[in-house]
């Protein structure tokens, strides 16, 4: 599982760097913000864990960071300590 968010990791860098060279399109920003919501997604679990703390990463988890970025990786994190 760690391989593939690290190639999701990868594919996220190449796909910044391209969109920074040249122009980017409105598909290359969304894949940048979903592709950003998994592997954000990914490190917050994975550094929480630590305590026994897990965000399920699914379809909707995604979708809510991707569009909210990181307030709504900090949003996961309270309904999931809160037990919601």
């Amino acid at each position: 599982m760690t391989l593939i968010f690290l190639g999701l990791f990868i594919a996220l860098v190449v796909l910044v760097i391209r969109s920074t060279i040249g122009r980017p399109n409105v598909v290359l920003k969304i894949l940048i913000h979903i592709l950003g919501g998994i592997v954000g997604l990914w490190l917050l679990d994975f550094v929480l864990s630590v305590v026994g703390f897990t965000i399920p990463i699914n379809f909707f988890t995604v979708v809510l960071v991707g569009f909210l970025g990181f307030p709504g990786a900090a949003i996961l994190a309270v309904l999931q300590f809160l037990g919601i």
